[in-house]
C-alpha cells in the first residue's frame, strides 16, 4: 500500500516531527519512506489488516503535523 502526504506548512521541522512520531507509533509493520521537498511517500509492507491500521495512525499523525 502506498500513502502520500504533503506538508502544507512548508516547515521542515514538521516533517521531521512527523517522521519521528511515525517511528514511535507505527513500529508494527515494515515501511519505506521517501521524502522529496514537501512530498512524503510511505510504502507499507505487511498483512492487509496491519496496513489499514498503520494507514489510520499515519493519517492521524499527518493531521497533527500538516
Amino acid at each position: 500500500m502506498i500513502i502520500r502526504f504533503y506538508n502544507n506548512s512548508g516547515s521542515l521541522d514538521n516533517t521531521v516531527k512527523f517522521l519521528e512520531n511515525v517511528k514511535k507509533k507505527v513500529n508494527f509493520i515494515d515501511l519505506t519512506v521517501d521524502v522529496e521537498r514537501n512530498d512524503i511517500k510511505i510504502i507499507l509492507n505487511g498483512t492487509r489488516d496491519l496496513q489499514y491500521l498503520a494507514r489510520e495512525k499515519l493519517e492521524d499523525l499527518a493531521r497533527q503535523f500538516f
